[in-house]
């Protein structure tokens, strides 16, 4: 028995840190993708994956641990604790001391390691929580608002997670904003747009998992569109709809518009089906005015890409100038590339056939603009 106590609520220097163990439900593995964590080595390969632990070991090797900030941690007075704020933290120094585990989970350590390192990571300072929940606000605001955030969909899952267990207590947005010293607006964005694709997932619409491009899950662009009219109106989904949102957001009748926008706006990996949004901006923009035209949304449901899609949205007189002025760049760019022909035939008949299209253009601009004039 460990002869080391931690009182609730202050820091406590001297905790040895075989005491401490991971929180495998650490919100920083809110990625979207199937991050393993079910014991210490999967933990340390997920953190390595998304956390840079590498850079943090090195600076420890070199510099020794650092205690100017505790870990927080919760457990009985006498541990063993678990960590809920310091995870990454923790997985350096459980390399540190254990270079066969570093070499499982394909981890670099310095060829050697100072003793005075070693001491620095034998005992260090935590802070002890009552109950898990003591530790919200700051662990929200650290990376949510602060100094070390995490990306946009952990962000969104910690605060919209907070807000499902505790609303029935009377926790509010708001009270969840100010605490974390963030603005109501962007808090209510998160938390709607995760009960949106949590009611998505439900329903077996979306899987996170099978979106056609891998990496960081790209949340921002489903919380964006939510905050757009024209995505509203299409789901659905009335003014001020996430002022106090409802656990199932879409109502039943506009169920397949749902999978519909999941599908424009992450693609699906098993139907080999990629997403049109490319980048954020211009395309939710031009995605969001696509919806709201029948003939543009017919024309993407039957496979056309955005811009093409998009060009039924747009003056008709405008993008004609478009596509005349970007004919004309092309032209442009093969003039100054004519060194390179070679004299092939074939290449000859494609020039030949755009002297006889820009024939066919330039007349009949010719009659209209005569008629025009009269």
């Amino acid at each position: 028995m460990s002869e080391f106590r931690a009182k609730i609520g202050e820091a406590t220097t001297g905790c040895p840190t075989s005491l401490l163990d991971f929180d495998y439900g650490n919100p920083r593995l809110t990625t979207g993708d199937d991050l393993s964590t079910h014991d210490e080595k999967s933990m340390i390969c997920s953190l390595r994956d998304i956390a840079a632990l590498e850079e943090l070991i090195q600076s420890i090797c070199n510099n020794g641990y650092f205690n100017l900030e505790p870990l927080i941690v919760w457990g009985e007075e006498c541990g063993p604790f678990t960590v809920l704020e310091g995870n990454r933290r923790l997985a350096a120094i459980k390399l540190i001391k254990n270079r066969e585990l570093a070499r499982e989970c394909k981890i670099s350590l310095p060829p050697s390691i100072s003793q005075k390192t070693l001491d620095s990571i034998e005992h260090i300072s935590v802070w002890r929580v009552e109950k898990k929940e003591d530790a919200q606000a700051f662990i929200g605001f650290k990376h949510i608002n602060g100094p070390y955030r995490w990306d946009a969909y952990a962000k969104a899952r910690y605060v919209a997670d907070w807000y499902k267990k505790e609303k029935s207590s009377g926790l509010t947005i708001e009270s969840i904003a100010r605490q974390l010293g963030d603005d109501n607006d962007t808090i209510r964005a998160y938390i709607g747009a995760v009960l949106v694709l949590e009611q998505a997932e439900e329903e077996r619409l979306f899987d996170i998992k099978n979106r056609y491009n891998k990496g960081r899950f790209a949340f921002s662009h489903l919380y964006t569109a939510l905050g757009r009219n024209e995505y509203r109106d299409f789901l659905g989904l009335a003014k001020g709809w996430n002022q106090i949102p409802d656990e199932q957001p879409i109502e039943t009748n506009k169920i397949p518009q749902l999978k519909e926008v999941l599908n424009y706006l992450f693609g699906s990996k098993q139907d080999n089906h990629p997403p049109l949004i490319k980048s954020q901006n211009p395309d939710l923009k031009n995605l969001g005015e696509v919806l709201t035209h029948p003939v543009a949304l017919q024309k993407i449901r039957g496979g056309t890409d955005l811009k093409a899609a998009h060009n039924e949205v747009r003056d008709a007189g405008a993008v004609f100038s478009e596509a005349l002025v970007q004919a004309s760049i092309k032209i442009d760019d093969a003039i100054m590339l004519l060194a390179k022909y070679d004299g092939s035939e074939s290449l000859l008949s494609v020039a030949k056939e755009l002297v006889e299209k820009s024939e066919t253009l330039f007349l009949t601009m010719q009659r209209k603009h005569d008629k025009s004039s009269k």
